[in-house]
């Protein structure tokens, strides 16, 4: 019995001196890598890399791209970049195993790099990690790398490589690249196996995964492999079903496109209409308000850095709206006041006036700003809505097509609930009558001129989000802007929200098929024709205009 006793307790000394020495061997790799004699630290890497670990990927690449720290005696990269009073600091990652610094499972580890000590690896180790890139961008922080990456794999077939991208797959935690991870391991499996009933299971499964590049991969393996007949009938109708798949997603990007664009041009013409409707000015400097606003967004956003550093947030985006009004509205009440009031009644010399204006704001910016300034899109905004593998509605433009419905909604409160809104649309149709029953006239094309100045402002401000900031910005939206007011009826809210719609669906259904520029020809055309028998547009106007 006491043999027995000595036999087990020697037994369980020796199994838990092999447990601890093979759990250890790996993390000694990792502890060599603080060491300060490079010899050491350059067989620890050729070990590490020998081994072609997912879990040591992090620590190559952190290698690579000299971003390895040495952080509480642990190794750590950086993260999220933090500016406070004007001072750097970055959020730790923990390289071994991957994952965010926290203290106490709640606030994570911000530090200045004057705390961190900083790893040197020479040139040679990390050259020899340059080989093995394409398996340690698997794990990359950045999504995009690791979207190339699978698609380097896609594009070299080797069945060795399943076992690592497996492992990376389990680690990945984006949906759309969990799809292209499994889309690379089935296709690699697909290419490897001669078994006929094996590829068409695969085919399926690689069907109904729904990848970006399926269609592709399985055109390839029709094209490069020798296979069964029953087999090619399988991959042709798998990618048969794929194309029209792709042609639906494709039919309904345009859709949402043209709804989008539609609302853009809503939005730029509700003002327009107004002003039109109301005086009959042909305001060819209406798109230099747009441009207004979208500088006056611009300026908010280095007035908020100046005030709170580099990360001001979101918040400046939603105060820069209702100031881009103000200040867009404000230039439309003094070209009003000064130049174009004294014009009314004279359609020409108000059309070579105003486009005289909307020169001198474009050089005038010019001058100011340069040739090209952005915005930062709000963190809100960024990405996209994905609805279906392949189909995603970006967040900006869903907010666009959100606020211009407020403001059309806004816009016909104000225009017929309000008493200013009444008296609007009674001087619109009958300036002289109206001015015999008390209307100052005078007060109200102010009004009117603040209020669609103003609502191009937001319309800048909105475009911000979906491009860079120009001077000449205004001059690509003000002829479609005038298309929109003249097809819909001057002065009529419904028709502008129906033309806006119209001619933004048609561009974006002409363009795949005719191009940019022979679509908007193609546009003008039929807007021409439509005219030949609807002169005033969809909602002939009312009032003073209508008898002219």
């Amino acid at each position: 019995m006491y043999k027995l006793k000595q036999i087990l307790f020697l037994t369980l000394i020796i199994i838990t001196f092999f447990n601890n020495a093979f759990s250890k061997e790996r993390p000694y790799y990792i502890e060599q890598l603080k060491a300060t004699d490079l010899q050491t630290k350059s067989k620890a890497l050729a070990q590490i890399i020998a081994e072609k670990e997912v879990i040591y990927f992090p620590i190559l690449e952190a290698i690579n791209t000299k971003k390895i720290f040495l952080y509480q005696n642990r190794l750590v990269t950086l993260g999220k970049k933090h500016n406070e009073n004007n001072t750097t600091a970055y959020e730790l990652i923990y390289l071994y195993p991957k994952k965010k610094a926290v203290v106490n499972n709640s606030s994570k580890v911000v530090e200045k790099l004057t705390n961190l000590k900083a790893l040197k690896f020479s040139r040679k180790d990390r050259l020899s990690i340059i080989p093995i890139l394409p398996f340690i961008n698997l794990t990359s922080n950045d999504s995009d790398i690791r979207k190339l990456a699978y698609s380097q794999f896609q594009n070299k077939i080797d069945i060795k490589n399943i076992p690592i991208l497996e492992e990376a797959s389990k680690l990945e935690t984006n949906k759309e690249l969990k799809r292209y991870a499994k889309e690379t391991i089935l296709a690699v499996q697909l290419f490897e196996t001669n078994k006929s009933s094996k590829q068409i299971e695969l085919i399926k499964q690689l069907s109904r995964n729904k990848g970006d590049n399926t269609a592709f991969l399985l055109q390839k393996f029709l094209d490069e492999k020798p296979i069964e007949n029953q087999v090619k009938i399988q991959v042709k109708k798998e990618i048969s079903i794929l194309k029209s798949r792709a042609s639906r997603i494709d039919w309904l990007q345009n859709l949402f496109s043209g709804l989008s664009l539609g609302s853009i041009l809503i939005l730029i013409s509700l003002g327009l209409a107004i002003i039109y409707g109301l005086a009959g000015v042909i305001n060819m400097a209406h798109g230099e308000f747009m441009m207004i606003g979208a500088y006056t967004t611009f300026v908010v956003q280095e007035l908020f850095k100046i005030m709170l550093g580099p990360q001001i947030g979101d918040l400046f985006f939603w105060v820069s709206i209702p100031i881009a009004f103000i200040v867009s509205g404000f230039f439309g009440l003094i070209i009003e006041r000064l130049i174009i009031r004294k014009l009314y009644g004279n359609p020409l010399q108000s059309l070579l006036a105003t486009w005289g204006i909307s020169l001198v704001f474009i050089q005038l910016a010019r001058s100011v700003f340069g040739d090209l300034t952005s915005v930062q899109a709000p963190t809100l905004l960024s990405g996209g809505w994905h609805i279906a593998p392949q189909l995603v509605l970006p967040y900006n433009r869903i907010f666009i097509i959100l606020f211009t419905i407020i403001m059309v909604i806004l816009t016909f409160l104000f225009l017929y609930k309000s008493k200013y809104g009444l008296r609007i649309r009674a001087v619109t149709q009958n300036r002289e009558i109206s001015a015999c029953l008390g209307i100052s006239t005078k007060r109200i094309d102010s009004i009117t001129f603040f209020i669609g100045s103003g609502i191009a402002g937001i319309a800048g401000a909105c475009m911000t989000l979906i491009g860079n900031i120009v001077p000449d910005m205004g001059q690509t939206y003000i002829v479609d802007s005038f298309l929109v007011v003249v097809t819909g009826g001057v002065g009529n809210l419904m028709g502008t929200i129906i033309a806006g719609l119209g001619i933004g669906q048609l561009t974006k259904l002409l363009e795949p098929v005719f191009h940019a520029v022979y679509g908007k020809v193609i546009i003008l055309a039929i807007i021409i024709f439509f005219l030949q028998f609807k002169p005033k547009g969809l909602f002939p106007p009312k009032g003073r205009i209508a008898n002219e």
